[in-house]
């Protein structure tokens, strides 16, 4: 375990390490959108709760990788290969269980090419958007560490007002200004950096609580409202780009920046989880798709049972996946 300093960065990234599992096994009930199916309200409560996932792994990104002393050729060695090798393996079993295989050996090649382009699967749409961040991390940086409070605030106020143009009502207010230097995963890390460096947080952790909540109620209520509008599932709120769930990103990170938790076994297991995470993260689409085909399917008739239990089981699989892979012979280069 990481010092206590940054033990609730661990606890946080093993917490939102399980939301996105959670996340991906709400799809099934989810896109099968019918405004009174209480399958699909269920469906759709659970994934506007847990939609923090993806801004929390950039934030805590900023926690641990801005404002830090490292060469340019340091960080790309370290972190992109990092990220770079397991992505490969993955996508290439991803590939293989997923893209009809055809033809000769050039074919296959050519499918595997144009399927990387895009993803071989839908959950790796994640490591394609954090490559690029890392390309631009390192510029970043210098700029974090010569830059005053106020110049970050001022970058994060933009950033969020950039959000807020591209919402339904407010983007009919029409500007030539090129806003896109503004906009984008970036601002998560910078937001993270932001409120760990400048945000005492209280005794009063209930107000970062209620915070959270409001983001995941908003996100609910605003997915209902325009999805009965249209007749059709509107993910326009499910956006991790949005007001509302930058509200409940910023709630739940500071519900849990500075905590300490006293060590037993299952903080040991969430430390674990934490240090497989991005391991995790790949190969728990595998679990989920595995699972069904050695007969564990969980299909009762309350749907939250569904989703936690299969979310559940999926987390320990994957983490076994990875473990598993890590004390391979080289595979600690593949496991992520």
């Amino acid at each position: 375990m990481a010092s206590n300093s940054l033990q609730w960065v661990h606890i946080l990234r093993a917490f939102a390490t399980f939301a996105v599992i959670i996340l991906h096994c709400t799809i099934a009930s989810g896109n099968a959108f019918d405004i009174e199916s209480r399958s699909w309200l269920t469906a759709s409560f659970i994934n506007s709760n847990v939609r923090f996932c993806v801004p929390v792994f950039l934030m805590l990104s900023g926690v641990l990788l801005l404002g830090k002393n490292y060469t340019l050729k340091e960080f790309l060695q370290k972190r992109m290969s990092r990220i770079i090798l397991p992505f490969l393996f993955w996508s290439t079993i991803y590939f293989f269980m997923i893209f009809p295989i055809r033809g000769t050996f050039t074919q296959i090649g050519f499918d595997y090419f144009k399927a990387m382009k895009g993803g071989t699967c839908y959950h790796l749409w994640y490591v394609y958007m954090i490559i690029g961040v890392y390309l631009f991390l390192p510029i970043i940086n210098k700029w974090i560490q010569r830059a005053s409070k106020n110049e970050i605030l001022f970058y994060l106020i933009i950033w969020f007002a950039v959000l807020m143009i591209d919402l339904p009502g407010v983007n009919r207010l029409f500007t030539r200004i090129d806003w896109r230097y503004f906009s984008g995963f970036l601002g998560y890390l910078v937001l993270g950096y932001y409120l760990h460096k400048n945000i005492t947080v209280t005794k009063n952790r209930w107000v970062y609580a209620l915070i959270f909540v409001v983001g995941n109620l908003l996100t609910f209520a605003l997915t209902y409202i325009t999805s009965k509008e249209s007749g059709e599932l509107n993910k326009t709120f499910f956006s991790y780009l949005t007001p509302n769930v930058i509200l409940s990103s910023l709630g739940i990170f500071l519900l849990f920046k500075d905590l300490i938790f006293k060590e037993n076994i299952f903080i040991k297991v969430i430390n674990i989880i934490s240090q497989y995470s991005y391991g995790i993260y790949l190969s728990h689409v595998f679990a989920m798709m595995i699972l069904p085909k050695i007969g564990i399917a969980i299909t009762t008739n309350f749907t939250f049972i569904n989703i936690f239990v299969t979310a559940l089981l999926s987390l320990a699989l994957a983490l076994v996946i990875t473990f598993v892979l890590n004390k391979l012979p080289l595979g600690k280069h593949i496991s992520g």
